[in-house]
């Protein structure tokens, strides 16, 4: 009677944990789409980088956080792909790869953050001139939303991650088996 408490359990966290890894998909790609979508004309009187206006491909920070976000649904993508199949739990290099995957797009997802967060310092040349924030409002408001998303996205991966590798109280992971007997002495 326990034990199928404890598998209920452990399907619900790996639902929870696919769930959230289905988010971070969706959260990268909704930063890709409002980074890649970020342009504003100057405002009256404001200075922009090009007479036309402001776009994410005039900083290569931002065409940097659009092209991690982009890699890292991809990544992520993949990786539901192998959870939900399975595959992730199979065999030693496909969890290697799982977790090679998680590692890249934490990383992938915490520096387009930060770059989207830091839009405000683009252009301000150590705070000495006013900075593409001055001139364009609205492609700021755009770019920190965008790294709202891609913040999100790696707090959802973080909470999967948790999800998938701490047990429930009074459940106990299984030990690793190395296929030579119990002892692993080898």
């Amino acid at each position: 009677m326990a034990r199928a408490k404890s598998s209920s359990s452990c399907s619900g966290r790996d639902g929870a944990s696919l769930a959230l890894r289905i988010a971070t998909v969706a959260l990268s790609v909704v930063s890709a789409v409002m980074t890649a979508t970020a342009a504003a004309q100057p405002a009256a009187g404001g200075a922009a980088p090009t007479s036309g206006g402001v776009s994410y491909s005039d900083y290569s920070s931002l065409r940097y956080s659009l092209a991690a976000t982009v890699i890292c649904a991809a990544l992520q993508a993949a990786a539901v792909w192998l959870e939900a199949s399975g595959k992730a739990g199979e065999a030693k290099a496909a969890a290697s790869l799982a977790e090679l995957v998680d590692t890249a797009a934490q990383v992938l997802l915490y520096s387009s953050a930060a770059l989207s967060f830091a839009v405000d310092d683009f252009g301000t040349c150590g705070r000495r001139v006013a900075g593409v924030c001055a001139a364009a409002g609205a492609f700021c408001l755009r770019v920190r939303a965008s790294g709202a998303a891609s913040l999100s996205a790696g707090v959802a991966l973080s909470a999967s991650l948790y999800l998938k590798d701490v047990p429930v109280s009074g459940e106990r992971k299984p030990e690793p088996r190395c296929g030579h007997g119990c002892h692993c002495h080898h």
